[in-house]
């Protein structure tokens, strides 16, 4: 009894283990990995105003990439950009790490840095068929500049509708100059989304926020989220064998960049992505296929090889290895045009030692902007005063977007405090 016991108990374990990896892949094939283009065209359905700036915006991004593409087909510094995580988890006892909590550790959040870097210096270590050939260092890196985890009793979140809740639950730190990351526990099986750049004309008027054009919300959810079980690599957390190396982060930070789909802006296949260097193709790369297989195209009535290496496309973790100099093109332009993150690249090269305060629009009515320097981005706090010295609002920790729709007009004092400085400018509500 006891040998034909251990018998039966041999070949459960095997079968587990054959079956657990089996049920893991049929369940990565459901999966959606991007919704960025979905969300943002309901979001241009519902705004006339937004899709005239988008047309506008791919405009201007042409001119731009024609008067820079030689310099930028040139060595040069690269371009570091600041990120912050913020871990949305409903982990009551705020344990963190282990599978099934959201509540991420912080060697796995560093595990993501590590690959967007790896991935955006053409290091990732895959070689394709398009690796070799096409594959630029795009020069774009990524420094972790600040952890924020806050509790919260929704377990899941929608990557269509709750960008503004979890904005709400952990509010961004300057969107004018940081890559803000939103970490949470996805509903409907999707992994990523990402809030497109808006495009528009850099003068003295428009200093880096709020345009007329956009909504009061965009500074406020203004870039990406990750569910966290596919965030980062080589964690508990991370039980996909497909999305299990941190591509998904580095694809929706490509559309917080610019970047379209390979297959384009048409959702139906064998539209433009506007970079010449990256092959037409009908469809996403949507496998399991971990063996990286070639896919092609007919388009326009050319057979032609897809670019299933590319990070824009929907292909498996492994198999993925690719910016193009197009491509790269198109994000220097982006980050040249959009104000946000212009101001962001602009505050990266700041070396001044001390904190810089400027406000925006001044005399304000609904909104006022902070555009904030504070050396090795320090964090700090903001807090306002009317002119009797009666603080209006409680100390915020690295936030510049304010609501003061309901103060009485008048002069206010905006105070900047860090743990060694503080700076204090006047302002008017009308």
């Amino acid at each position: 009894m006891k040998r034909r016991s251990n018998n039966f108990l041999l070949k459960t374990i095997v079968l587990l283990m054959i079956s657990v990896p089996a049920l893991a892949q049929q369940a990565d094939s459901l999966l959606i990995r991007c919704v960025t283009a979905e969300r943002d065209s309901i979001r241009i359905s519902g705004s006339p105003m937004l899709r005239r700036l988008r047309q506008d915006s791919e405009t201007a991004i042409q001119e731009q990439i024609s008067r820079i593409r030689s310099r930028m087909r040139v060595s040069a510094d690269a371009i570091t950009i600041p990120v912050v995580v913020h871990v949305v988890h409903n982990q009551k006892d705020n344990r963190i790490g282990g599978t099934n909590n959201s509540n991420i550790s912080d060697e796995q959040i560093q595990s993501q840095i590590d690959v967007l870097n790896e991935d955006y210096a053409n290091k990732s270590g895959y070689k394709g068929f398009y690796t070799d050939s096409l594959g630029v260092d795009t020069g774009i890196r990524f420094k972790l500049v600040g952890v924020v985890r806050k509790y919260d009793a929704q377990g899941q979140f929608s990557a269509y509708t709750d960008d503004i809740t979890l904005a709400t639950i952990s509010p961004p730190w300057p969107t004018s100059r940081y890559l803000n990351i939103w970490v949470c526990s996805l509903s409907n099986l999707f992994l990523g989304v990402a809030q497109f750049p808006v495009i528009t004309q850099i003068n003295k008027q428009t200093t880096g926020l709020l345009l007329e054009d956009e909504e009061d919300t965009d500074p406020l959810t203004d870039g990406v989220i990750i569910d966290s079980r596919y965030f980062g690599r080589n964690s508990p957390a991370i039980t996909s064998a497909v999305y299990n190396l941190g591509r998904t982060t580095t694809h929706e930070v490509g559309h917080w960049l610019g970047l379209f789909h390979i297959w384009g802006v048409n959702v139906n296949g064998c539209g433009t992505d506007y970079c010449d260097d990256t092959p037409r193709a009908q469809a996403a790369n949507e496998t399991t296929d971990l063996s990286c297989s070639p896919k092609y195209s007919t388009c326009g009535g050319a057979l032609s090889r897809n670019m299933i290496e590319n990070y824009m496309d929907y292909s498996p973790d492994r198999c993925m290895s690719v910016f193009t100099q197009d491509q790269k093109n198109r994000m220097y332009a982006v980050l040249e045009l959009s104000p946000r993150r212009a101001k962001l690249v602009e505050y990266a090269q700041i070396t001044t030692p001390s904190v810089t305060v400027e406000l925006f629009p001044n005399p304000a009515q609904e909104y006022l902007n902070a555009n904030i320097y504070t050396p090795d981005y320090k964090p700090f706090t903001v807090s306002i005063f009317n002119v009797r010295g009666v603080k209006m609002s409680a100390d915020a920790v690295n936030e510049t977007y304010i609501n003061v729709k309901n103060y009485p007009a008048g002069l206010y004092f905006l105070r900047v405090n860090t743990d060694s400085e503080t700076v204090t400018k006047r302002f008017l509500v009308r």
